[in-house]
């Protein structure tokens, strides 16, 4: 047998050897897994529409709106709806104001239809890509929730989707259910409670001017 035959068989050797080695090596990768959104959980809102990402945590600024409502005759209504919305309560990111629908409101409070009137905050322009990689605040607004609890609708226009990506990523990495929608909103918006309690979502907000 010749030298280069040797030489043929070692190296023919080396590379079986080599792929059996690979084959039975195993390599550990942790990565976040999407999880089912929950039973009973709230929807979390988040806009990400020009480069920027901004939580619409409507739930609070909701409530207060309602709780200050609640119990007024119709004929207080006008009145109390305009007082409610001298100083309306915020977000991070956004102001909330109520109207509701003249006619069903002469039945019952409880068909009232209420519309929540959403506008942007001045100056709160969200967290541009670069910040989500620190301690950003939207990171920070999942602190506070439960992933059990609550999970998370993105609008996503088509300038932003590098911000989207990070801010999923750092959102199923806490454990929350996601989603996502190609939506480009334009504010003021406007959505209705009767059709929806849960808040804004892609299916009910409509850009409208506020009255």
């Amino acid at each position: 047998m010749d030298i280069l035959s040797c030489l043929v068989g070692v190296m023919l050797f080396l590379v079986i050897y080599t792929v059996l080695e690979l084959g039975s090596t195993s390599f550990e990768v942790s990565v976040p897994t999407p999880r089912d959104r929950p039973i009973d959980s709230r929807r979390l809102f988040v806009v990400v529409n020009d480069e920027t990402v901004r939580a619409m945590n409507s739930s609070q600024p909701v409530s207060d709106l309602l709780t200050f409502l609640a119990g007024a005759e119709v004929s207080d209504l006008p009145e109390r709806v305009a007082e409610a919305n001298l100083s309306p309560p915020t977000d991070n990111y956004f102001r909330y104001r109520i109207d509701y629908d003249r006619n069903a409101a002469r039945v019952s409070e409880q068909v009232r239809d209420y519309t929540i009137l959403v506008s942007e905050l001045p100056g709160e322009v969200g967290e541009r890509l670069d910040a989500l990689d620190g301690a950003s605040r939207f990171e920070a607004e999942l602190e506070a929730l439960e992933p059990d609890f609550f999970w998370i609708e993105f609008a996503v226009d088509s300038m932003s989707v590098d911000v989207f990506r990070r801010a999923r990523d750092i959102a199923e990495t806490r454990g929350f259910a996601t989603r996502w929608v190609p939506l480009d909103l334009t504010f003021p918006l406007s959505y209705s409670l009767t059709e929806d309690r849960e808040g804004p979502n892609a299916r009910n907000t409509l850009s409208k001017p506020l009255r």
